[in-house]
Parts: C-alpha cells; structure tokens; sequence
C-alpha cells in the first residue's frame, strides 16, 4: 500500500467517525432529549435548550468540524471520480449540518433574550419552539445521509 493510499484511508477513517459521532448525538437528540423537551412548558423548554447548547457546543464542535476537514483532504488524495463525488456530497452535507445548527442556537439565543425582558412566553414563542423540533429533524438528516455516503465510499 502507498503512502497515499495510508493517508486517504486515514482521512475516510476520520470522517467516517466524525460522520458517525455526529450522526448519533443527533439520533439521541431526536429520539430521547427533543421529546422530553416538548413536554415542558415553552419558558423551561427555552431555557433547557439553551443549557445544552452552552453545555454542548464545547465538545460537539470539533466533531461536526472533523468531517468537513477530513473529506477535503479525503478529496485532494482521492483517485476515483465516483468516490470523488460521493467526497463532495458529504462535504455539503457536513457544512449543512453546521448551518443548520447555527441557525438553530441563533433562534434559541434570540428567544431567550427576548423572554428575559418580557418573563412569559407568546404564542409566537410557543410557535418557535415547535419550528425548533421540526428544525432538528431536519438537521437530523444531513448527518446521516453524509454518514452513509462515507459507508458506500
């Protein structure tokens, strides 16, 4: 095996658990806290969100980022243009991933902030919180899709 090919297996390795860690913390979130968070009322549904977000983002961050970087050298060290391609969806959906989890603190961010001035919560808050969990199923997908691309490849 060439010294190549070590480095791109390396690289595939790196993203395939990157993918993977991501994927399943979002699997956890969308099966076990995301529910539980619905059945608390909107100001402590706010709050719990923001909770993990501070709690979360110190340790989930390099873990989205991983197969961004890894599928860019997995790219640059790629000879098949198949594989090549299966390289640059899951780099779109990596970065999809992210954009779509910013938005998602952003949103969470705004409401509280707002909620801090007014202590209750409007039926526009309560909407927000329901766009919150449609969000993260989104967000679910992208993680996975990249994941079994990574699979194929």
């Amino acid at each position: 095996m060439a010294a190549g090919d070590v480095d791109m297996c390396i690289a595939q390795a790196a993203d395939i658990f990157g993918a993977g860690s991501v994927a399943g913390a979002f699997v956890m979130g969308s099966f076990a806290v995301h529910p539980a968070a619905a059945m608390l009322a909107a100001f402590p549904h706010v709050l719990l969100r923001q909770e993990l977000i501070r709690r979360l983002a110190r340790y989930m961050a390099p873990f989205m980022f991983l197969p961004v970087v890894a599928s860019i050298v997995a790219m640059t060290l790629r000879r098949n243009a198949a594989n090549l391609r299966l390289d640059a969806l899951g780099l779109a959906l990596s970065l999809a991933t992210i954009g779509i989890t910013v938005a998602i603190n952003a949103l969470t961010a705004a409401l509280r902030a707002g909620l801090q001035k007014r202590c209750r919560m409007t039926g526009r808050a309560m909407l927000i919180t329901g766009i919150w969990l449609i969000r993260h199923e989104q967000r679910l997908l992208p993680p996975l899709c990249h994941l079994r691309c990574e699979v194929i490849d």
